[in-house]
């Protein structure tokens, strides 16, 4: 259906065009097409074939890329089309009907669940190993593909549906080297696959090792007819080490530079955030090589912030994202994000996104979420960031470094935000250590942090296996039990559990599900009624509702005196828990190493 034909004739070649299809819409709509081969300069394109209207052709010197700026009339059919450029090149290109689908953005309703494709469930052996290139599956290599894909989640999804989360994000499924990356971990020379996505070689084609852009298509549907919505990852501000682009750019100017010598991205957020630091300090974010490895983008150009644009819309809308994650999101220059979100808005209006800023400091991510305009004045308009603030004090709680009420220390810079329920709240993700394999963290906190993550403000997310305490680090990304031919257990089976596990996955699937019935723990305001060295009391209300969550990390049970709001009968809706009325004031008991939710009166 995306596919586009080829050719090479007269001294031209034509290796690829992107965007290769585009869809029919009621007004006008102009794009520009990246050809990209050989023989290009000064040669004609015309279009030989469709309802086109061809506006400008820009070919690079050198003739190995040529921008052809064109116009879809509005209101014309879905069809075929063809450009032919020079004497005999033709390039078959096709015109799509519009996926018609509403739009279900994710929010404060939602429970993402991250899936790192090749970790999750293999339904296809046959697709473990790509028709070209080097041999890269092996299961007992951390670094190699495992073989997990799109009909591994597909079989999955029903699991995914009965724990309760709502909305599914994967990794980039981008077309990755279909050769080992070369690299050092510790001084040591190691050969990695790119098989978590971030290192794209094309961006307009799909990883065969996860299956066909028909079989992505048919994933989503699925996915969104069982209610659930689709989160896609997409890479703007760099594409991978063996993209075609790093040996030949389509122009002097898209990628910052110098290649031979790239200059590593310095990591320093701060330069951002300060209105009074060096230019060349900012730039040594925006404009530095992730690693010095990963080639960096040059947003400021027109031509270069237009693909990504397109590239974006394209795999939003004809798959029909429901979100999109933004990876690396505060080293693409903010104005670019201004521009990225307000075309989104006007092709999907609702559409929202969240953001990486792997930033520790409340002041300095609310720079980033967008609502408001900074120091800049610009508003980069991306409504989400990742919290990783409070990934870092819960971080810190669940393994018993840091007083609990450090949870209420972190919601208690809120104010800082635009918009502090659009936050994204995480325990664990695919590039940190997973919170099971974090020392100090005991089973018993790891049913403390789910009650914490799903019953606090924001968007929670999850990682894959985090509902068994599947351990693991950014350098270790483990296999979903069970998912994989030849396992020996089936951990998405109650059966294939351990008794540890089995309780975690029960405290997951119970809380989930409760979200999903108490508005006032996805909406509600939050208030902190009582914070100590050892629990954490709060309440959420909501339309009415009022809901008391506690928890209490200490090895004894506790006895928290709450304020007069928390008065009046109460119903245990999840865990132990009682109120008491005492001389001394009301009293919240509850168990050791426990917590509870319980409603209270109006």
């Amino acid at each position: 259906m995306f596919g586009i034909a080829l050719s090479s004739a007269g001294g031209q070649t034509v290796d690829r065009v992107g965007p290769p299809s585009w869809w029919v819409e009621p007004e006008d709509r102009s794009i520009t097409l990246l050809i990209e081969g050989s023989g290009l300069a000064g040669q004609p394109v015309r279009v030989t074939a469709g309802p086109l209207r061809l506006e400008k052709v820009e070919a690079a010197a050198d003739g190995r890329s040529a921008f052809v700026d064109l116009v879809i009339p509005g209101g014309v059919a879905p069809g075929r089309c063809e450009l032919t450029v020079g004497r005999e090149a033709r390039v078959a290109w096709e015109l799509l009907a519009r996926p018609n689908r509403p739009l279900r953005p994710f929010g404060p309703d939602d429970v993402l669940y991250l899936i790192m494709p090749d970790r999750f469930a293999d339904g296809d052996p046959t697709n473990n190993e790509a028709p070209d290139g080097d041999r890269m599956y092996d299961r007992k290599d951390s670094h190699a593909y495992h073989g997990g894909d799109f009909a591994g989640i597909r079989r999955r999804l029903p699991a995914l549906a009965d724990l309760g989360v709502t909305t599914l994000w994967l990794t980039p499924i981008y077309k990755t080297a279909d050769s080992w990356l070369d690299s050092r971990i510790d001084g040591e020379p190691r050969k990695l696959a790119d098989f978590h996505g971030y290192a794209p070689v094309d961006f307009y084609a799909i990883n065969p090792r996860f299956g066909t852009l028909a079989e992505y298509r048919a994933l989503v549907a699925e996915a969104h007819a069982m209610g659930l919505k689709v989160v896609q990852d997409q890479l703007l501000g760099f594409t991978g080490p063996k993209h075609p682009w790093r040996e030949r750019p389509p122009t002097e100017a898209w990628f910052h530079g110098p290649l031979d010598r790239p200059i590593p991205c310095t990591f320093r957020y701060e330069a951002l955030v300060d209105p009074h630091a060096l230019e060349a300090d900012r730039r040594g974010v925006t404009d530095g090589w992730f690693l010095g490895i990963l080639p960096d983008l040059n947003m400021r150009d027109d031509r270069v912030a237009r693909y990504a644009i397109q590239q974006s819309l394209w795999w939003a809308t004809l798959f029909e994202a429901d979100g999109v994650r933004l990876d690396t999101f505060p080293m693409v220059d903010r104005a670019f994000w201004r521009d990225w979100s307000a075309a989104m808005r006007a092709a999907r209006p609702g559409l929202r996104a969240v953001g990486e800023a792997m930033i520790w400091d409340a002041p300095k991510l609310s720079f980033f979420q967008g609502g408001r305009a900074g120091w800049d004045g610009v508003d980069p308009g991306v409504e989400s960031v990742f919290d990783f603030p409070m990934y870092g004090a819960a971080t810190g709680v669940f393994k018993g470094k840091d007083p609990t009420s450090f949870l209420a220390e972190s919601l208690g810079r809120d104010h800082l935000y635009p918009n502090p329920e659009l936050l994204t709240t995480f325990l664990d993700n695919h590039d940190v250590d997973r919170l099971a394999s974090v020392p100090g963290v005991t089973p018993a906190r790891l049913r403390l942090a789910a009650v914490f993550l799903l019953t606090s403000r924001g968007i929670p997310q999850m990682t894959w296996g985090d509902e068994i305490g599947l351990p693991g680090d950014a350098d270790d990304r483990r296999d979903y039990p069970g998912g994989f031919p030849g396992d020996p257990r089936d951990a998405f089976t109650p059966e294939g559990r351990t008794p540890e596990e089995d309780r975690l996955f029960r405290t997951y699937r119970d809380l989930l599900h409760l979200r999903k019935a108490e508005p006032a723990l996805r909406r509600g305001s939050l208030t902190s009624l009582v914070a100590t060295d050892e629990a954490y009391a709060f309440l959420r209300e909501f339309e009415g509702s009022r809901l008391l969550v506690a928890i209490n990390r200490d090895a004894k049970p506790a006895s928290l005196r709450l304020p007069a709001v928390a008065a009046g009968p109460a119903e245990v809706l999840f865990g132990e828990a009682r109120l008491v009325a005492t001389p001394e004031g009301l009293m919240l008991e509850i168990p050791a190493e426990a917590a509870a939710v319980l409603r209270l009166a109006p």
